[in-house]
């Protein structure tokens, strides 16, 4: 028995199995071999497959001439899925990469649901509309994330630019193939928008290309030739290589706030730290601006410090010109209560 018989036993026996195998294989991939937003091997990698996606929806229920093609045909649905696996996974991990979970995780649940609704049976017998959704998210996606790294910029203007091109692309490609689904690509298109619109009214899609790599709070912080030192009370945590939350000062402290924050090579971006306690709800303390230029893979470097606090729950939010959150730290503000404090140095270069 030759593979390709075997395999379309297999095919025909477990359908579902294979599509799982297909998607996790795709997801995978991406996971072991996605690099930062800004590099190139990403770019092109995730415009062949949008290209190849396209094409294997195209190919869907497609019959063939030739007998050879038709036995690769049985494939079609799980080729789909493979492209789709592999962009969605690539693109949650610059969304997660790009936000707080609390804000990134809303967003990457709805891909999660995206991904549910298509490995539903009930729903893939409903025709090319949930393959079709899938696709045009994919689309939109690449869009949101591509666009501000080729153009170096972010915004409102940036993000309806990518809404339209997302919106029109699908659309104008069905109706010059004179695709049966023409009808269902353009009212997807519209309404994928219109949610993605107030996605990004309510701060709820990350501000991809940023990212933070790291964010902490400090009792004080040095620069040197280009060197920072942080400086942060010792704790039992050292000795597990994580970081306390807690600020526990003495008169005359200043609390400091360093972060590293990643973009792209040529992009610039006017950021600001916003200082919030709680008191019932979050109120704004301050607000201290930021510009940032990209292209240093380990990140743009800055720190904020604040001399007026009170005790309390605190947090700093690394914000974007358009209002949304980049990462944030949380930390307690109280009286320390040791008399000789002694400091573990962070070095940053």
């Amino acid at each position: 028995m030759n593979f390709i018989t075997k395999s379309k036993e297999i095919h025909q026996k477990y359908p579902n199995l294979l599509v799982a195998i297909f998607f996790s294989g795709g997801f995978l991939f991406d996971i072991f071999t996605l690099g930062q937003v800004d590099e190139l091997a990403n770019f092109f990698g995730h415009t062949i497959y949008i290209i190849l996606l396209i094409t294997s929806f195209l190919h869907l229920e497609r019959k063939y001439d030739y007998q050879w093609l038709n036995k690769f045909a049985l494939y079609q649905k799980d080729i789909f899925h493979f492209f789709a696996g592999s962009l969605l996974s690539g693109f949650a991990i610059f969304f997660f990469k790009s936000s707080s979970l609390s804000v990134s995780g809303l967003f990457i649940l709805l891909i999660l649901a995206l991904l549910m609704a298509n490995e539903s049976p009930k729903l893939q017998s409903t025709g090319p509309v949930i393959k079709l959704i899938l696709l045009q998210f994919c689309l939109s996606a690449f869009f949101i994330i591509y666009i501000p790294v080729i153009v170096g910029l972010m915004g409102v203007t940036i993000f309806l630019i990518t809404l339209v091109l997302s919106a029109i692309t699908l659309p104008i490609i069905l109706t010059r193939l004179k695709h049966q689904a023409v009808l269902e690509s353009k009212i997807i298109a519209v309404a994928m928008s219109f949610i993605l619109l107030m996605g990004y009214i309510t701060n709820l899609i990350p501000p991809v290309p940023l990212s933070v790599k790291k964010i902490g709070v400090y009792h004080n912080i040095e620069k040197s030739e280009g060197v920072y030192k942080l400086y942060k009370e010792k704790s039992f945590l050292d000795y597990f290589g994580l970081e306390g939350h807690s600020f526990k000062y003495k008169e005359g402290d200043k609390v400091f706030v360093f972060a590293r924050i990643f973009a792209p090579k040529g992009f610039k971006e006017n950021l600001y730290i916003q200082w919030e306690k709680w008191d019932k709800t979050w109120k704004i303390s301050d607000k201290i601006p930021l510009s940032i230029k990209g292209g240093n893979l380990w990140g743009y470097r800055a720190f904020t410090y604040k001399k007026n606090y009170s005790d309390g729950l605190w947090r700093a939010r690394v914000m974007s010109s358009d209002k949304r959150e980049v990462a944030r730290v949380e930390f307690s503000i109280s009286p320390s209560k040791i008399q000789e404090r002694e400091w573990n140095i962070i070095t940053e270069e």
